[in-house]
């Protein structure tokens, strides 16, 4: 009896942590429409316009522009598939994949790219 009750106690201090656990993680909410801010190649601050939607489907679609100091407007248009891992989020499209890391700072979201001097800027369109 002793044991049944300790394995039960046990059991029930398990999944009560686990729920705890689970609770304080972030899970990040990117799905819906997200205006494009800036984009930082290398260092290099280019200034975007335009609009990225994640789809509960799992795909997105990225629309507008980006200039960079001295260059011509370069049109943005990029369709593909995405995932989140945690705090990483997985952009796939016919070119191949790219992994980001997110930073939720209040009604932005900063993506960095693999190398820390390339990252995007969104804002939640509200």
């Amino acid at each position: 009896m002793r044991s049944t009750l300790f394995i039960s106690v046990f059991v029930l201090l398990f999944l009560i942590s686990c729920d705890k656990e689970d609770s304080t993680r972030p899970s990040p909410e990117i799905e819906g429409t997200w205006d494009l801010i800036s984009y930082v190649d290398h260092g290099i601050t280019g200034v975007m316009t335009g609009s990225c939607t994640f789809r509960n489907d799992g795909t997105f679609i990225i629309l507008g522009t980006v200039t960079y100091p001295g260059e011509p407007v370069d049109s943005l248009d990029v369709s593909g598939t995405y995932q989140v891992v945690a705090m990483t989020l997985t952009l796939t499209t016919p070119d191949g994949a790219g992994a980001w890391s997110m930073v939720f700072l209040g009604d932005q979201l900063v993506l960095v790219g693999s190398d820390p001097s390339t990252r995007m800027t969104l804002k939640r369109r509200r």
